[in-house]
């Protein structure tokens, strides 16, 4: 395979991650707003942090899962937060998600850890 054309593949990997992290969140946006009522934060959030793990753990570009976090973070920040009396703080929130995120990439690291020995042990 020549440079240029897996400069290209992971090109597209890219792109088809970030539009998959981007509709999942906005699915899980709207899961959010119809589970909760905007007087509950924290189950919205625990809606989007479970969200960013899940795509932590199955996106292939760590680029795509860090937006895809931010994306989450502020729309939970700017939409889901906003007109919720308890929350004088919604970026308080935000530690749930980088956690989320470094508990999904965890979990992807370790399974490709252990494919590959697997494959050492089977050679």
């Amino acid at each position: 395979m020549s440079v240029a054309a897996e400069a290209e593949d992971r090109g597209v990997a890219l792109i088809r991650d970030l539009v998959a992290g981007a509709g999942a969140v906005v699915l899980a946006t709207f899961a959010a707003v119809v589970m909760f009522p905007a007087e509950e934060p924290v189950g919205r959030v625990l809606v989007m942090a479970v969200t960013c793990g899940l795509l932590a753990a199955w996106l292939t570009d760590w680029r795509a899962t860090i937006v895809t976090a931010a994306l989450a973070g502020g729309v939970f920040v700017s939409l889901l937060a906003d007109g919720a009396p308890p929350t004088p703080s919604p970026w308080g929130f935000t530690p749930i998600f980088v956690v989320a995120v470094v508990l999904g990439m965890g979990n992807r690291l370790l399974r490709l850890l252990g494919r590959r020995n697997e494959g050492n042990r089977r050679s």
